[in-house]
């Protein structure tokens, strides 16, 4: 758990660690607002904290156009795939790991990013929006050479197969 002064601290740094932030504003929610308008504070945390956070929180963030309904409304799980869930069991665990782990994922976000997107792209803004609106090409993320350290990190600390065997694959 992140301690007060510490917490107090990494909100007012400018070059805070975008990781650190979130998991200030999931532990402290009394520092949302703070969070939230830190230049490090990336999209997808900023809609986290729009959905989540305390009223202070979601009233700053509001007045910077940021809301949940603004980033495409409430944060839902992902649905597996029609294709996978009609795929027995048994075939499923017959795969190899290391096959499996690099297959193209089927792209369901609503949002269009594909794989090809979340594999090749340099804009970092881009990245990170992929990475928080559309999970399945998490492990295309993982896979590009231009994701941010940050979010390589965060994404090691997920403990998705798929994601750690394309991380594994970077080094």
């Amino acid at each position: 758990m992140v301690d007060y002064d510490a917490a107090v601290a990494a909100v007012q740094d400018p070059n805070a660690d975008p990781i650190l932030l979130a998991k200030i504003a999931y532990e402290n929610p009394e520092f949302g607002a703070n969070v939230a308008v830190n230049p490090r504070c990336y999209p997808g945390l900023k809609r986290w904290i729009a959905e989540f956070g305390d009223d202070r929180a979601r009233e700053t963030l509001a007045q910077y156009g940021f809301t949940a309904e603004a980033f495409g409304g409430p944060v839902q799980d992902q649905k597996a795939p029609a294709q996978a869930a009609q795929q027995p069991a048994a075939e499923q665990a017959q795969q190899p790991a290391a096959q499996a782990a690099f297959e193209e994922p089927v792209a369901t976000n609503p949002y269009g990013f594909t794989a090809e997107q979340a594999l090749t792209t340099t804009d970092q803004m881009q990245i990170a929006q992929i990475a928080q609106c559309a999970p399945e090409l998490r492990a295309c993320i993982a896979r590009n050479p231009n994701t941010y350290p940050a979010l390589i990190e965060w994404l090691g600390q997920l403990g998705d197969p798929a994601i750690n065997a394309a991380l594994a694959s970077r080094q």
